[in-house]
């Protein structure tokens, strides 16, 4: 299973972002991390240049960014002191970029962090979308993204919802969907859109005895079972169920085994994203995707659905970029 060692947060200082100072601070207590909180200013530079034509003798290193960030840093560590615990509590940083979501991306990325923990929505977001920055964040970031808001409190993760097309790389956020399973008692749910075209369907032997979702529902758990023996996580297995679409996974890694319940949903319908977004917000807490795939089926699935998702639904989501390594083999 995934550790969670190191979280950063980034903020906007908005009242949106408060919601992911609480929930990083649930899982920096539950997995024992450190919390580091992030802001990035950005960089005003055709302002900068024009003013500079102008001979307006203001320079932006010298005279205002300094204040700018001295002011951010005091900030940041005020949301620090009255939200995070002394033993999670890391840094305050703050960075002058042209780019604030690739920034905070690039940024997680290079420094080693487990996950990145902020609001679906910021200071300047739409009612409809999430804000533009977490969204780009979603699309750059190689670290997990949990977006989060105010309605979800942090102890009330009891079900994951973990959509699949079924390919391996869908399968790629299935380690941090079981460490937050193991960590809140939650189970995880496998939710397979049965499409009207270009469905996992298409290339099954039929089993004339069995419905279509029972002979899906056979084909998911055996390519799960073929992924985690492809990477590797020997401690890991599905234990099958004496019912259709209930099993359980365990864990057998480390000194206590694990149960982590886990079910099969099958649904119908013309579009994997709007069946999703459906579904979701009814019966689970939490959505956990991949974010894209490299080719065929699992690049239209992973890609456009899991981007329409993340942008649309009323929920929190935790989107996983699959490894490199992952992505090359699904060429």
């Amino acid at each position: 299973m995934m550790e969670i060692k190191k979280i950063l947060v980034p903020t906007d200082f908005s009242d949106e972002a408060i919601s992911a100072y609480t929930h990083a601070q649930e899982l920096a207590s539950k997995f024992g991390a450190r919390v580091d909180m992030i802001h990035i200013v950005p960089t005003l530079k055709y302002f900068s240049e024009s003013i500079n034509k102008l001979g307006v003798p203001l320079n932006f290193d010298e005279d205002l960014y300094p204040h700018v960030k001295d002011g951010a840093q005091h900030r940041l560590k005020g949301f620090m002191a009255d939200y995070l615990k002394e033993e999670n509590k890391g840094d305050a940083l703050v960075r002058i970029e042209r780019k604030p979501s690739k920034a905070i991306a690039e940024f997680a990325s290079d420094n080693g962090y487990d996950l990145v923990v902020m609001a679906a929505r910021g200071e300047h977001s739409s009612d409809l979308l999430r804000g533009s920055i977490t969204e780009k964040v979603i699309r750059y970031s190689a670290v997990p993204v949990f977006t989060v808001d105010n309605r979800l409190k942090p102890e009330g993760i009891k079900n994951i919802l973990l959509p699949t097309d079924a390919s391996s790389l869908s399968f790629a956020c299935l380690p941090v969907a079981l460490a937050l399973a193991d960590t809140y008692g939650a189970r995880i749910t496998l939710f397979h859109v049965l499409e009207l075209y270009g469905t996992l369907s298409e290339s099954l032997e039929r089993n004339p005895g069995n419905t279509e979702e029972s002979d899906l529902y056979q084909a998911i758990l055996e390519k799960l079972t073929e992924y985690l023996s492809e990477t590797g996580q020997d401690g890991i297995t599905v234990q099958r169920g004496d019912r259709e679409f209930e099993d359980q996974i365990l864990i057998t890694e480390g000194v206590n085994p694990k149960a982590i319940q886990l079910n099969t949903v099958i649904a119908k319908g013309l579009s994997a994203h709007y069946e999703i977004e459906n579904y979701a917000p009814d019966n689970a807490d939490l959505i956990v995707m991949t974010t894209h795939g490299h080719s065929g089926l699992a690049h239209f699935f992973l890609g456009s659905t899991t981007e329409k998702v993340a942008q649309h639904v009323d929920m929190p989501v935790l989107t996983v970029k699959p490894a490199g390594k992952e992505l090359k083999k699904a060429d």
